[in-house]
């Protein structure tokens, strides 16, 4: 028996791939939105040294989840909003209407409250959930990879922190979409 391939099988293959662009669009725009309110949000901020806007920071943030292989959207979206709750006037709300649970959740779930203990921030992240994991590591490396001087205690914090999260991934496996 041999397999021909037919007009009906080409034209089923073509509207799959015009769904596939259509989907990976839509995934680009959802991006791309959430690096603008980022970039909105976060207007007139600047870093601890007063003169790097603070839009470097999610955007460096999402630089390295791309490189650690990070292709999920949601995710991607994450790492551009992730400071918006404690930093900005956006709204939980905002960010589960304009982008969806999976990225309120992963926000959320980074968003910490200033005043808790180095207990708790590390209680914290090992409870996260695996998609906030890659965010928070990101997150981390960037704070750590950030000009300017860092109290021991910033680094041993942080380096605690890693050493929680990474245990809870496996870089190796990225199930990015």
């Amino acid at each position: 028996m041999e397999n021909k391939w037919t007009e009906a099988d080409e034209s089923s293959f073509n509207c799959l791939e015009a769904i596939k662009d259509y989907q990976e669009k839509q995934e680009e725009d959802k991006i791309q939105k959430a690096k603008e309110v980022m970039e909105s949000s976060h207007k007139g901020q600047f870093r601890n040294n007063g003169i790097t806007p603070y839009s470097t920071h999610p955007e460096t943030v999402v630089k390295t989840l791309k490189l650690l292989g990070v292709k999920d959207s949601d995710i991607l979206c994450a790492g551009y909003l992730h400071d918006v709750l404690e930093d900005t006037k956006y709204t939980a709300e905002k960010i589960q209407d304009n982008f969806g649970a999976t990225v309120f959740r992963i926000v959320n779930e980074l968003t910490f409250d200033d005043d808790i203990t180095d207990e708790q921030y590390w209680d914290g992240c090992q409870s996260m959930s695996t998609d906030t994991k890659w965010v928070k590591v990101a997150d981390i490396l960037t704070n750590l990879g950030d000009k300017g001087e860092k109290s021991s205690h910033f680094v041993q914090k942080r380096i605690k922190a890693l050493k929680i999260l990474l245990n809870g991934i496996n870089l190796n496996q990225i199930d990015q979409n």
